[in-house]
């Protein structure tokens, strides 16, 4: 069995998701944050949603790495994440449309919005697990 098939057969999915989220949050956050203005011009994007975007990044991180802490984290902090993340993904294609993103800005926007929709699919998938095993 591969380390991928483990990760994706194993009952604590939703708690490795969560940490895998919260550390690809931290880790984009920071860059964001650090780096917004030159990042603006690369990208296309105003340096202060730039800006904006990396610092609500850690609260959201803080609050991914409390639902992971949780042997059986409460139903509401992880649909926070769930619908969080699926706001993020929401803005990022309207932002997609309406502001005037350089091709590293569309490479950017579209990889990070992938990365975020296939981290919430297996939150989602491991929430539904632990929900099962819980009934």
């Amino acid at each position: 069995m591969s380390a991928l098939t483990q990760v994706l057969a194993s009952p604590r999915l939703l708690h490795l998701a969560l940490r895998g989220d919260a550390i690809s949050g931290m880790a984009m956050g920071l860059p964001l944050v650090a780096l917004a203005d030159p990042l603006a011009s690369w990208l296309g994007m105003p340096a202060q949603l730039l800006l904006a975007s990396g610092l609500a990044l850690f609260p959201f991180a803080a609050l991914m790495l409390l639902a992971a802490r949780s042997a059986r984290p409460p139903a509401a902090l992880v649909w926070l994440v769930i619908l969080g993340n699926a706001a993020w993904v929401a803005g990022s294609a309207y932002l997609w449309f309406v502001l005037p993103l350089t091709v590293l800005g569309q490479v950017f926007l579209g990889a990070q919005a992938l990365a975020v929709v296939l981290l919430t699919e297996l939150e989602y998938t491991g929430w539904r697990r632990l929900s099962q095993a819980r009934a």
